[in-house]
């Protein structure tokens, strides 16, 4: 180490990232680091990202506590050589923070008392005889949003290991019991309501819609799809044994007209709009704990079966809590498909610094014009939102109506 005393701070991941919150510490003070050690695990907006020791030392300090929201440089840690006073240590994170006051958690973070060797131990999840993790991150998420004791739930993985589905399990017993019980349900426990405070995840999401929907002068644009060709187009690739779902087709018309209609495959950054040649298109997904946007990257140079393919991938990990901080990072536009739950059409919100997203909705039966006389079709509708500032009106119109020759023509596709 270069120096006797380096400071631990929030690091940052991507552009948009202001704050993250402290999930766990793998170290306790006292403990000698290598670099490169997985210190702790900090979550931001999307997954849990491991942070590596910047330097080799003793873990002498712990100041970001699990649970609590630091500001990106806040100090949340120090390393100091062994040999370095306890009274020099107190001293260096004084004067950082008198010198920085990102050191206090941010708002509405938890600021309840924890020592640091038994609250880094229970973060991480208790260790069984083989050195495994004994609880899964997202049953330990989960249980620390709903106030369970983790101590008080048998796992049924292996070595014991707690899972989610272990932890709802025991919540839905402790509601029961509490039902065919005289004594009052405990708060949060019950058939009345369940109150659970916001997860960093979705506190996240609610500030950057509540910023997209006051700071982005929003617009819509809706269109009708012809769908009978896209769906006869599906049906004689999967007779040919390639599964490609509707969603896969729209992904990559949406990549090929982008790539067509550059102004609206573009960020704003500040007073700089940034437009881009690849369709790095974002696929929003529903999971347990929020909607996360793994991103395909240039969509428009991958044939269909590959869209299919990488985008059951991605939803996949995203549903299991398994994608990796770039693969959700630096999407340029975004799909948002809601037709499996049988909306006709919806309203998506911007994901800034994006200027336009799609929301896709189900596939219905409807009269349609055909040569002069009236049919019984399928429709699909698309409504686009775009950002006024950079996306006008006519862009707009344009991009939709060459995403609609694509999908009533999907030979092109």
């Amino acid at each position: 180490m270069t120096q006797r005393i380096h400071p631990i701070t929030m690091p940052k991941w991507g552009i948009e990232m202001q704050e993250g919150t402290i999930t766990a510490w793998h170290f306790e003070p006292g403990q000698p680091v290598d670099k490169g050690d997985m210190l702790l695990d900090v979550e931001t907006e999307k997954i849990v990202n491991s942070v590596e020791a910047p330097v080799s030392g003793v873990l002498r300090r712990i100041i970001g506590q699990p649970g609590e929201i630091r500001a990106v440089g806040a100090l949340i840690g120090v390393f100091a050589a062994a040999d370095v006073p306890d009274a020099e240590v107190e001293g260096f994170v004084r004067a950082f923070k008198a010198a920085d006051a990102s050191f206090e958690p941010a708002s509405g973070a938890s600021t309840a008392p924890l020592t640091t060797a038994t609250s880094a131990a229970a973060a991480a999840g208790t260790a069984g005889s083989s050195g495994e993790t004994r609880v899964s991150p997202i049953a330990q998420r989960l249980a620390e949003r709903l106030g369970v004791d983790l101590s008080r739930i048998r796992g049924t993985g292996r070595n014991g290991r707690i899972s989610k589905e272990d932890v709802e399990a025991f919540v839905a017993a402790q509601a029961a019991t509490h039902r065919d019980s005289s004594k009052p349900a405990p708060p949060g426990i019950g058939n009345a309501f369940l109150r659970e405070k916001l997860s960093p995840m979705r506190a996240t999401i609610a500030r950057r819609l509540v910023e997209s929907k006051q700071e982005i002068p929003h617009y819509r644009l809706a269109i009708d799809v012809d769908a009978g060709a896209l769906l006869a187009h599906r049906d004689a690739l999967r007779s040919d044994g390639t599964t490609v779902s509707v969603n896969d087709l729209v992904v990559r018309a949406c990549a090929l007209a982008l790539t067509q209609h550059p102004q609206v495959n573009a960020h704003l950054e500040g007073d700089e709009v940034v437009r881009f040649s690849a369709a790095d298109v974002c696929l929003a997904v529903a999971t347990d704990v929020g909607l996360i946007t793994p991103v395909l990257r240039a969509a428009n140079t991958k044939p269909l079966p590959m869209i299919a393919s990488e985008s059951r991938a991605l939803a996949e990990r995203a549903r299991s809590a398994s994608l990796t901080r770039e693969e959700i990072s630096g999407g340029t536009f975004t799909v948002s498909n809601l037709g499996m739950y049988g909306l006709d059409r919806f309203d998506a919100v911007i994901n800034p610094p994006q200027v336009a997203i799609l929301a896709v909705g189900a596939i219905r039966d409807a009269v349609l014009p055909r040569n002069g006389a009236a049919i019984v079709g399928k429709l699909l509708s698309l409504t686009l939102s775009c950002d006024h500032r950079v996306v006008d009106g006519a862009v707009g119109a344009a991009f939709l109506r060459t995403l609609r020759e694509l999908l009533e023509h999907p030979g092109r596709l």
